[in-house]
């Protein structure tokens, strides 16, 4: 059975055709013709993020990298802010899961997004009558009301690194009207 006269994908070199006369190889040659490549589909252009809030940036800045953990949420902050509300310190923190602790100007208001739940605590400050921190559980905890042993708090969360808590709490205080904090 003999092949009939055609052009044929040279076999020694892909980039060639090769005209075989029925009998056997010639010595004629062409550049191969590349099927035409599909275009990629253009890939949809982000809009650009906006710009994150000075005050955000600022108290970001101000944790020098204690904020592991915590930058999706710090990511969505803006969202769960006021639009007259300043932020003056944020901390990792853990609640139903690692989020961040954020002190602003008017409120303590801690943020969780995960996969499947979401969790968002928040305390104005003139709601809050004691904000205690036990440094050997880690608990930051805000109560209504006198500290008992059989409060209960409002507002806890974890937030290991004390030295997160004095940052917090000295920013909280020194813009608004923030209830003295108790170490346990």
């Amino acid at each position: 059975m003999t092949r009939p006269a055609a052009w044929l994908p040279d076999p020694l070199d892909d980039t060639l055709v090769r005209y075989w006369d029925g009998q056997g190889w010639t010595f004629y040659t062409a550049v191969r013709e590349q099927p035409a490549r599909p275009q990629p589909a253009a890939q949809p252009v982000a809009p650009p993020q906006p710009a994150p809030r000075a005050d955000i940036a600022r108290a970001v800045d101000e944790a020098r990298g204690t904020l592991i953990g915590a930058m999706k949420e710090i990511g969505l902050l803006a969202e769960y802010l006021r639009p007259e509300e300043r932020v003056v310190a944020l901390a990792a923190a853990q609640g139903e899961g690692r989020g961040v602790l954020t002190c602003t100007n008017q409120r303590l208001l801690f943020v969780f997004v995960g996969m499947l739940r979401r969790q968002v605590l928040e305390v104005g400050w003139n709601q809050a009558d004691s904000v205690g921190y036990d440094p050997r559980t880690g608990i930051f905890a805000v109560y209504r009301g006198k500290v008992t042993r059989r409060s209960v708090p409002v507002f806890a969360v974890t937030v290991p690194n004390r030295a997160d808590v004095e940052r917090l709490y000295a920013a909280a205080r020194a813009s608004s009207a923030v209830p003295r904090l108790e170490f346990g």
